[in-house]
Parts: structure tokens; sequence; C-alpha cells
């Protein structure tokens, strides 16, 4: 039940949620990862999954989808490069452009980095339906695509006009 204040405040509740589960995931999957003795970090999973969909990704693309700073990322990309996880090569276009190639060397963690997300992600859908789950896949498209379309007119990055949250106010 929504209290009064998430009633003058539409998708307050939402938001709170989405922090929560993104929080309990992000500790979950800390904490196997500790478990699992490979020695790979939450940041350095995320910079796995990333490369391991789309191989060859410039430093700046993949600061954006992992939610880093492009310093950060720079100093967590030399220490998986002293690791041999990673090389960064120039682009063959553009020599000022520095492109993230995976190595062989994932091969040895995959079967067990996304076993054990797959088992995670189960757990978080315990109880849930067939449908229930196709229900909630299509809502979180749905959020996906309306927050990519603020994105995209306000051409900034910074969610543009939210009349659906805000009832028409800007």
């Amino acid at each position: 039940m929504q209290s009064d204040d998430s009633k003058a405040r539409p998708g307050q509740e939402f938001g709170w949620l989405n922090r929560d589960v993104f929080r309990l995931f992000q500790k979950a999957w800390d904490k196997h990862l500790r478990a699992s003795g490979t020695g790979i970090t939450v940041p350095q999973s995320r910079v796995f999954a990333e490369l391991r969909q789309r191989d060859g990704l410039t430093q700046t693309e993949l600061a954006d989808l992992v939610m880093m700073e492009k310093a950060p990322l720079g100093r967590l990309l030399d220490r998986m490069e002293e690791l041999s996880l990673v090389e960064r090569r120039p682009d063959p276009s553009d020599r000022r452009v520095r492109r993230v190639y995976l190595t062989g060397r994932i091969d040895e963690f995959y079967d067990e980095l996304w076993g054990a997300a797959f088992a995670m992600f189960g757990a978080a859908l315990e109880g849930f339906t067939a449908a229930e789950y196709e229900t909630l896949l299509d809502m979180l498209h749905r959020i996906k695509v309306n927050l990519e379309a603020a994105e995209a007119a306000d051409g900034q990055g910074q969610p543009g006009r939210q009349e659906g949250l805000r009832g028409g106010e800007t």
C-alpha cells in the first residue's frame, strides 16, 4: 500500500524499489565473486559482460555502459591488462581511439560467472509464474524504451520531460 507521501510523488516508491533491487543484486553478486576465488571484482564482471556482448568497444563507450567515469575505468582496465584479461588496441581508422578486447582468459571464468548469475536471477524470480515473468520483462522493456526516448529527446544524456510521472509539470 502506498503512503500518503508516495501518492504526492508518483514514481517515488518505484524509484526506491528499483534502487533496493539493484543494491541487493550487487551485494549478492559481490558475495558470489568473493567466494568464487577467481579474484574477479564486480566492476570487472561488468566489463566482461559488456565486451562479451560487443567486443572492441571504445573506452568511452565502455565507460558509459558500465556506469563509470573514464579515469576510474582506465585504472580498472590497466589492472585487467596486467592480469591478461583484456587488451587495448588502437582503432584501425583513428589511432587516437583505443578499443578494448577480451583475451582468451575470460574462458577460464565464463561458465562459473554466468552460471552463478543465472542462479542468482533464479533466486530473485522464485515463485513467479511464466506469465508473471513475461509481464515483468515486458514492463522493464517499456521502462527502458521510455528512458531511452527521454534521453534521446534531451540529446545530452539527461532525462527529459517526464509528463507521466509529474502530471504535465516540467
